[in-house]
């Protein structure tokens, strides 16, 4: 019968296989993490004999390494030095104790203040550095120097690390020390030095004053440029006319329109402010209006033909007279005083002209001569910096004020620093297991065996149908297979699992020939022929299993039979094969045993004879199991595939290689055989308990053990039936 290449199990007899699907796709576990969890958990041992190792060596470093003391000794540094001064700048200008502190730090660590140490401290230098020429010497000393700030505050720690506690105190306190002095000592050098470059500056200056002084006399002498102190104050300045310009023209324009306007009034003119402050106009105004009132008084009372009221008349026409010809006096006046502005305006506009001109020829002089003039009063405000900073730094060479201070001297430490032992363990441990797990993560990737069914399914590209835990100590010779003797085992499970998937490989639902391989030898396939055969019985088919292994058979010890007679003699000698078919203890199963060992064993199995008994033992059989050499070794298992409906290939977990798989998949394909699937066998479960967890979790085997329990009794007891 022919098999599909798509095993499915069958739901009413795998309930238990629900769980293990479950657990195998649990998408609350990335596949990524699980699998590398199971690696470390199977190579556990490499990682912690890694671990162990670094952690050894971490120890034997610890005691065997000599003791380092750490001193300190804490430090003030001031950027602010104390304000006695204000041009503190002058004598601090790049020094060590300004603003840049960093360079304060370096000094601490410089090995000419380390030589002065090692000066001072002498003989105890030697023991504790050792005999070396005076500059490694210093520089094994500043190797030692450590300079921290303290934050956010201006203390700085001192440290110094010595194999002698009382040296390394010795050795930071002095360093201390000696910088504090050559502090103060540069101080005062620095002060000295700005005071005599001070003097020597003022005297250039002082020299450059009087020749910028005599630079300007003689160009005002040369230019007959008057000091602008002693110039007349009477003289008109080009502002002066300017402004006496537009005042002239303001009153010449004022003029020019109050006579036009008053020249076209007519009569109207004794209305216009200037009339009527005229004295003479006022007066006759006033005369004119008196006689009016006469002539009105008197008309009324002595009639129009009185020689008085003529007379009156003859008057006021008179004062009448007077009073247009005062009003036109004024606006001769008047037009006399616009004549007047109009020449003031033209000859200011002339002197304006004129002193344009002259000033224009004067403005490069001047700028000149007020150039020169401020350089005389830059000259001489240098010179008064000068002098005052003179002053003052030759106070500051005085001054014993420093920005350092010692705040703490050390004290020899009683607890040395290194080794550090809390930290070389957690370091080691750290390496140990890194290295651990970068062993164990190359071995899996260097490793090429079928270990998963992921394996077989998605890098072999094969079906799977199933795996088979390893039981511990060897079979041997025995009575019954594994699945009769412990029916609830893991083992006897797992064999029906791949009954339950092999019947349902089938295309009919079940039967058929099948061939039972591996790849190499030792990989378990008599024993899988033999259980695989026990389960099928049991399930209610008739099964024979042929012990097709001619050269190293096998098959006989799991049902604790004879060799002899059996395949070989029905093949060679032409003997009745029905005679030759052994019964076991396992009701529906027998047993063909592989007889004698022939000298050709090829020749036989690929003979016609053998294909006339599987046709004649088809139809006596439901299912037909043949055990058959490896692949790879011999030729046999390629000769039997082209008789049989499929072949199961068995692997051993862990130790086959996928190359040696692939190899026997091709010679199978080579003639033409087809493969039903692959039986992942001596899976180490106890061993590898995290890596096979996915597929055979413990609550597994639990759970059949309580639920089959009647059904595996009374499986165990058919045989004796």
């Amino acid at each position: 019968m022919p098999f599909s290449r798509d095993p499915r199990p069958a739901p009413d007899e795998l309930e238990s296989g629900s769980s293990d699907v479950k657990r195998m796709t649990d998408p609350h576990v990335p596949e990524a993490l699980r699998r590398y969890w199971a690696i470390l958990h199977k190579r556990r041992a490499l990682v912690a004999a890694c671990t162990g190792a670094v952690l050894l060596v971490a120890t034997v470093h610890d005691l065997t390494a000599r003791r380092v003391f750490e001193a300190t000794a804490q430090l003030l540094v001031d950027l602010d030095s104390p304000d006695v001064l204000s041009n503190r700048e002058v004598v601090e200008g790049g020094d060590p104790g300004g603003e840049d502190t960093q360079t304060q730090y370096e000094l601490l660590r410089s090995r000419s203040l380390a030589e002065a140490a090692l000066g001072r401290l002498g003989p105890e230098a030697a023991a504790e550095l050792g005999n070396l020429s005076p500059v490694p010497r210093a520089e094994a000393f500043r190797s030692r120097v450590t300079v921290e700030a303290v934050p956010t505050t201006r203390l700085v720690n001192l440290r110094f690390r010595a194999h002698d506690p009382v040296f390394a105190a010795r050795a930071v306190n002095l360093l201390a020390e000696l910088y504090v002095e050559r502090w103060l000592e540069f101080r005062f050098t620095t002060s000295h030095e700005a005071a005599a470059w001070l003097t020597n500056q003022a005297r250039e200056e002082e020299a450059k004053l009087r020749a910028a002084e005599e630079a300007v006399q003689r160009f005002r002498e040369r230019q007959r440029l008057i000091d602008p102190g002693t110039e007349n104050a009477n003289d008109p300045t080009l502002a002066g006319l300017n402004q006496a310009l537009i005042e002239s023209r303001t009153e010449r324009i004022e003029l020019g329109t109050l006579y036009r306007e008053m020249d076209g009034a007519g009569s109207e003119r004794q209305s216009f402010p200037l009339v009527r402050s005229s004295a003479l106009v006022g007066g006759l105004r006033e005369e004119l209006a008196e006689l009016r009132d006469e002539e009105a008084r008197l008309a009324e009372d002595l009639g129009e033909r009185h020689p008085r009221l003529r007379d009156v008349r003859d008057r006021a026409s008179a004062v009448e007279g007077q009073l247009q010809s005062a009003v036109e006096g004024v606006l001769v006046g008047l037009r006399a005083e616009y004549e007047m502005a109009v020449a003031r305006e033209a000859r200011l506009v002339q002197e304006v002209k004129a002193d344009r001109r002259a000033a224009f020829a004067r403005a490069p002089a001047m700028r000149r001569l007020a150039a020169l003039q401020q350089e005389v009063e830059d000259r001489r405000q240098v010179l008064r910096d000068l002098a005052l900073r003179r002053e003052e730094a030759a106070l500051e060479s005085r001054l014993r004020a420093t920005n350092l201070r010692i705040v703490e001297t050390a004290e020899p430490p009683r607890k040395p620093i290194l080794p550090e032992r809390g930290r070389n363990y957690r370091l080691a441990l750290i390496l140990g297991l890194a290295a651990g797990v970068f062993l164990v993560v190359l071995l899996d990737r260097l490793d090429d065996s079928v270990r998963t069914p992921e394996d077989v399914t998605n890098d072999l590209k094969l079906p799977f149908l199933g795996l088979v835990p390893q039981v511990g100590g060897a079979l041997g010779r025995t009575e019954l297979p594994e699945i009769m003797r412990e029916p609830e085992a893991a083992l006897a499970e797992a064999y029906r699992l791949v009954r339950t998937n092999l019947t349902f490989s089938s295309a009919r639902g079940g039967g058929g020939v099948i061939l039972v391989s591996s790849s190499v030898p030792g990989e378990g396939k008599t024993t899988t022929v033999a259980n695989l055969a026990a389960s099928l019985a049991l399930n209610g088919s008739r099964v024979l299993a042929v012990d097709a292994d001619l050269r190293r058979p096998s098959l006989h010890e799991q049902f604790g039979l004879c060799s002899t007679p059996g395949l070989s003699d029905v093949l060679a000698k032409a003997r009745g094969a029905r005679k030759l078919i052994r019964s076991t203890p396992v009701k529906g199963l027998q047993v063909l045993p592989s007889g004698g060992e022939p000298p050709n064993p090829s020749e036989l199995l690929g003979s016609e004879r053998l294909r006339r008994l599987l046709a004649t033992q088809r139809r006596r059989y439901h299912w037909i199991v043949i055990d058959a050499p490896p692949i790879l070794a011999l030729s046999d298992a390629p000769v039997l595939c082209t008789l049989v409906d499929g072949l199961v290939l068995v692997v051993w977990a862990e130790t086959t290689t996928r190359p040696a798989v692939r190899r026997a998949i091709e010679q199978i394909a080579q003639v033409g055989g087809r493969l039903v699937g692959v039986v992942l066998n001596k899976v180490d479960l106890a061993g590898n308990a995290a890596y096979y967890s996915q597929y055979y979790p413990e609550y597994y085997y639990k759970y059949y053990a309580q639920t089959r329990a009647p059904a595996g009794a009374h499986g165990a007891s058919a045989p004796g039936a």
